[in-house]
């Protein structure tokens, strides 16, 4: 079984790529809308995690899940973290939160994928993030061996360096700078693709009516039209979607 949380795709080719065939896997959105937080795997079943590095740290959505986690038979736990160049203390957090749930997490691996954060910055070019998903699907390769052998790491970061990077996470994740331009075509996409439930169409019109949000940037990149913007640089910058999503 493999829970994941994906604003943009990279979590969900993850998950695809290292499930095998038959294995259930569950949308960490879905579960926490639906409340479901209790599972039973087969005798020594493989459990694995599959989510984002934001702010070098563990996100809410999948803090919240975990923290209310419930799962039976778990044989070896997991966890594969897509960024764009480093996860931070996100293992070590995640393996300290797991603990608590009864739930030993024995492997984390780090995966290098097009980064769709331009809230910050510009995206890579085509041709880079190309390059970026061909070297990722071979690095899930390798990791789907090492978890099907069932091989442990050393999982570095501390609760504490992951409690730092929330402090920074949650400072930024309000919602006044986001908004849709001219190009808006009102299709509601962005509404109904928001894990946060941040967004409410209005007019015919996106409104952001919660003041915070996961800064999942989904609504930012998949919008059909690139009429979200976010603050004043976005509209020059590039969007980006993994291509399972399209």
């Amino acid at each position: 079984m493999i829970f994941y949380f994906t604003g943009t795709g990279n979590s969900l080719f993850a998950a695809q790529k290292l499930a095998e065939e038959g294995e259930e896997i569950i949308s960490i959105v879905e579960a926490l809308r639906s409340k479901t937080f209790s599972y039973v795997l087969k005798e020594n079943e493989k459990l694995g995690f599959v989510f984002p590095v934001y702010f070098y740290t563990v996100s809410d959505p999948v803090l919240e899940f975990v923290r209310k986690l419930t799962v039976e038979n778990a044989g070896f736990v997991y966890a594969v973290i897509p960024c764009g160049a480093s996860i931070g203390a996100a293992g070590g957090f995640l393996k300290s939160e797991l603990k608590k749930r009864g739930l030993e997490l024995q492997r984390v691996d780090a995966l290098v994928v097009p980064d769709g954060a331009l809230l910050f910055y510009d995206i890579d070019s085509p041709e880079k993030m190309e390059q970026q998903l061909e070297a990722a699907e071979k690095e899930l390769a390798t990791i789907r061996q090492a978890i099907d052998r069932r091989e442990g790491n050393d999982i570095r970061g501390s609760a504490q360096a992951g409690m730092i990077g929330l402090a920074g996470y949650h400072a930024f994740m309000g919602t006044k700078a986001f908004y849709a331009d001219e190009k808006c075509i009102g299709c509601g996409k962005c509404a109904s693709i928001c894990p946060a439930g941040a967004i409410e169409m209005a007019e015919g019109r996106p409104a952001w009516t919660k003041k915070k949000c996961f800064k999942c940037c989904g609504c930012i990149n998949r919008c059909p039209v690139s009429a979200i913007q976010y603050g004043k640089k976005t509209a020059e910058r590039g969007r980006y979607v993994n291509p399972v999503l399209k």
